[in-house]
């Protein structure tokens, strides 16, 4: 993704935001209670309406995240949702959801920070739309997944740079990386893998001399 993690986090997080409303137009149920109890956690509920007749589903789900640090210094954000069964704290109800079908759904978000301005975003989700299997694989088995790649696409699309720009940027990035590990010493696994190379050239022929064996190997 061509944006910050932090700018991808926000855009996934701030449910109750103008943009999420219009993006959201086609739902009859869209609420969002942040803050839970004090915590950093919400409750999002909204609503679906599915092809072939079927009456629409509704979504009760508890959401948090979480901000990791490695030791580099870049930045993942996950955000994790699940049922709002599993919240043991206050349950927010919406009016005019009896002729509705309770669904659930659970799935994880994480966003990994590449460089400044460029993010890695693994998703998965689960659904369970509460349809018999047979229906399900009938109407329901194509349409949700394409629902969902269609959002990602075009978040993707919206923050889409120039391509050559994002070479740049990455590829300066792994050149300062690679700066910082200069000199470091390599790991017990790391010189196994250099010492099978220079087995295979021959006992470490020009190539392993030139690199000055296992023990004098490097990052450079």
């Amino acid at each position: 993704m061509d944006m910050s993690a932090a700018t991808l986090f926000a855009q996934l997080w701030l449910l109750d935001t103008s943009a999420k409303k219009v993006e959201g137009k086609d739902m009859k149920i869209r609420k969002v209670w942040n803050n839970l109890n004090g915590t950093c956690g919400l409750q999002y509920t909204n609503s679906i309406g599915l092809p072939g007749g079927f009456l629409d589903r509704l979504f009760k789900n508890w959401v948090i995240w979480e901000e990791l640090i490695d030791e580099e210094g870049q930045r993942t954000f996950i955000i994790a949702f699940a049922p709002l069964e599993t919240y043991e704290g206050t349950h927010h109800e919406v009016a005019g959801t009896e002729k509705m079908v309770e669904a659930t759904t659970t799935g994880v978000y994480i966003i990994k920070e590449l460089t400044e301005n460029t993010c890695e975003w693994t998703r998965a989700q689960q659904a369970d739309l509460k349809i018999s299997r047979f229906l399900c694989l009938q109407t329901c088995w194509t349409w949700l997944p394409r629902q969902q790649m269609a959002w990602a696409n075009e978040l993707q699309e919206k923050f889409r740079r120039n391509g050559k720009e994002v070479d740049v940027e990455r590829v300066t990035a792994l050149a300062g990386k690679m700066i910082e590990w200069r000199g470091k010493k390599l790991m017990e696994d790391q010189k196994a893998v250099f010492k099978s190379c220079e087995e295979l050239l021959g006992g470490g022929g020009e190539e392993g001399r030139r690199g000055g064996g296992v023990e004098g190997a490097g990052v450079d």
